[in-house]
């Protein structure tokens, strides 16, 4: 448990330290007028991932998992470096994880859907950080969660799209931690 929290207070050190780099000049400022006639402040992605989980059992031994999932995520952006997003995550399989509460047994996880608050920052036009929380919901247990992520973006201007690039660190609190890789398409309007 003290390794998790090391690894959310160092997560955090290092978003709190990109926020700072996010300074504008004079000649910036002018440019961000006239691009904001452009400024679209939502989006609505879609997204094609695997999740690797950390904790799952597989003939009784420890052993990394790899399940296929799909995300649909909706953001809004209050400005160009600033945003918040509701993401949907569903794990398209069944799995057995081990229980790291006090009684040290198994849990079977059987298409377990993610729904979280999302808060962004975009460093640049490409690429973001996110940090958020919600709960993983699945019909034996339910299980609070939080999200350290970054995405990078490829825009296809002439379609207002965009071609994400997606990692995650989700860690559900009294369960299982997993790592998401992904790669989706947004629309922004």
């Amino acid at each position: 448990m003290r390794l998790r929290v090391f690894k959310c207070i160092l997560v955090l050190l290092l978003f709190s330290s990109a926020i700072t780099y996010s300074q504008e000049t004079k000649g910036e400022k002018e440019e961000t007028n006239q691009e904001s006639e452009k400024f679209k402040r939502h989006s609505i992605g879609f997204f094609l991932s695997h999740s690797h989980i950390n904790q799952s059992r597989i003939d009784g031994e420890k052993s990394w998992v790899s399940a296929p999932s799909l995300a649909l995520n909706y953001n809004y952006l209050f400005n160009e470096k600033w945003g918040l997003g509701w993401h949907n995550d569903l794990i398209i399989e069944k799995f057995i994880v081990e229980d790291t509460r006090e009684n040290k047994t198994e849990l079977e996880r059987s298409y377990p859907f993610s729904t979280m608050l999302v808060g962004f920052y975009k460093p640049s036009e490409s690429w973001s950080l996110a940090l958020g929380g919600g709960a993983e919901y699945e019909e034996n247990e339910t299980f609070g969660l939080i999200r350290i992520g970054t995405e990078y973006g490829i825009p296809i201007p002439d379609l207002e799209l965009e071609v994400l690039f997606s990692f995650n660190y989700d860690i559900l609190i009294d369960a299982y931690d997993s790592i998401n890789f992904g790669i989706g398409i947004a629309k922004s309007f």
